[in-house]
């Protein structure tokens, strides 16, 4: 069962939400307390969303903190509800402290915002793939052309920031995303940053 609970913080709200696990008052007031540490390195939060998790021995504690422009995420689990609040929040401040100085220049920006246009596209359906079955061999691949083609769902409109290459760097680092589209800032290109498998990042210029 989910439980859900919100309390005030200073300045800024906190929300703490259970799966598998009763949020006490000794949680609560932990949690609250490890924050501190955040209001030390940064300020400017808009609001912290805490998710604990137990799953048998697994005890995991992911944060997601809201800034003005931009938001962090950080997931740890540990053997212990405490210890993986813990290393979560050490996990944050870390970053914080590595990206401070651009997140306050980045902060006092006047972000440039650009739409693209996004096709949303479903899944084929299981029983289209055995059409092959049923059709004759002289029209194939004419039926398979017509049925493997992947629908057209929905569309919707992506709004992408102006950014600094290492601006984008700094937000894949913020985020765990695999990858980011943004407008580069110095030669105003579309462009696509994504995490290797290294953990390294691949830069593409889009157009």
């Amino acid at each position: 069962m989910t439980k859900k609970d919100k309390f005030a913080g200073e300045g800024y709200t906190i929300y703490v939400e259970g799966k598998n696990i009763e949020i006490t008052d000794a949680i609560r007031n932990y949690i609250a307390e490890k924050l501190t540490r955040i209001e030390k390195v940064t300020d400017h939060i808009i609001d912290v969303r805490i998710t604990l998790d137990v799953q048998k021995m697994e005890h995991s504690c992911s944060i997601l903190m809201d800034f003005i422009h931009f938001h962090i995420k950080v997931k740890a689990s540990t053997e212990n509800i405490y210890s993986a609040v813990d290393k979560a929040v050490d996990r944050l401040v870390k970053l914080i402290r590595r990206y401070k100085s651009k997140m306050q220049s980045h902060r006092a920006k006047d972000l440039t915002t650009i739409d693209i246009h996004v096709n949303v596209i479903g899944p084929l359906k299981d029983d289209l793939r055995a059409i092959n079955d049923d059709i004759e061999a002289e029209n194939a691949r004419e039926k398979q052309d017509i049925w493997m083609v992947h629908p057209v769902v929905a569309k919707e409109t992506m709004t992408l920031k102006m950014l600094t290459q290492d601006e984008a760097v700094m937000k894949m680092e913020f985020t765990g995303d695999h990858f980011l589209i943004f407008k580069s800032e110095e030669d105003q290109k579309l462009k696509l940053i994504y995490r290797r498998d290294d953990q390294n990042y691949g830069l593409v210029q889009i157009q």
